[in-house]
């Protein structure tokens, strides 16, 4: 029995069907994940205190501190770490002011829908922004 092409045909839909449905779930999971890492304390780095204990930890190990040298040290990785933390807030702030000042310059070049989408996403950034990073 020979099958008609019109089955092919469908077949073939229907795999690129579900291809696409793939893809973009793909996409929107992906996007998310990118999201969460670029948010402030989204998972782009370990929280603070993490990061102080592990550098410490490694830093005693390597260089076998004494305890006194530990202590000391300690110190110097608090006072880093806070000067760190300080640097990417300011960076977050600087990142989302950018996109604000870009969501201008594009205005002139958009139709009426796509100003809407952009004004929206720009009101997004500005609630951010009035909250703090």
């Amino acid at each position: 029995m020979k099958v008609p092409r019109r089955d092919y045909l469908t077949i073939a839909a229907a795999l690129l069907a579900i291809l696409l449905c793939g893809y973009g779930v793909g996409f929107l999971v992906g996007e998310r994940t990118t999201q969460n890492r670029l948010r402030p304390g989204g998972g782009a780095s370990p929280p603070a205190e993490a990061w102080e204990t592990a550098t410490l930890e490694r830093l005693t190990t390597e260089l076998a501190l004494s305890p006194q040298q530990r202590e000391q040290v300690g110190r110097e990785i608090l006072a880093a770490s806070k000067t760190i933390n300080r640097a990417r807030l300011d960076a977050v702030v600087a990142y989302r002011r950018e996109l604000l000042d870009l969501h201008l310059r594009l205005l002139p070049y958009l139709d009426d829908a796509q100003r809407d989408k952009v004004e929206e996403s720009s009101r997004r950034l500005k609630k951010m922004l009035d909250a703090g990073p």
